[in-house]
């Protein structure tokens, strides 16, 4: 299951300190400035989490009151394309170098 978050800049300290949690680091995730991933036009980060079910659901409990708006429908499937293709990439090219 994958899940997509939109945050402004003037809240990425308030997330980060979440990231910080052991949690975060077991389940992995990924945040990238919106301009940097799709040219988008809005001001601020995306954060990608790939997971089971439950700790997503954990994740947004995490999440709550910090300024975090999830994605839904055709913006989150472009997001979410956007970043399934870019860890693709990452991963040619480290078959390529080790290939």
């Amino acid at each position: 299951m994958e899940s997509v978050y939109f945050y402004e800049d003037k809240v990425s300290k308030d997330v980060a300190k979440v990231l910080e949690d052991d949690f975060f680091k077991r389940i992995g995730y990924i945040v990238r400035e919106c301009c940097k991933l799709l040219g988008s036009e809005r001001k601020g980060y995306f954060l990608y989490i790939k997971a089971n079910s439950e700790d997503i659901d954990r994740a947004e409990e995490k999440f709550e009151g910090v300024g975090l708006e999830k994605l839904i429908g055709e913006e989150k499937k472009l997001v979410t394309a956007a970043f399934v293709a870019e860890e693709e990439n990452a991963a040619s090219g480290m078959g390529m170098i080790f290939g």
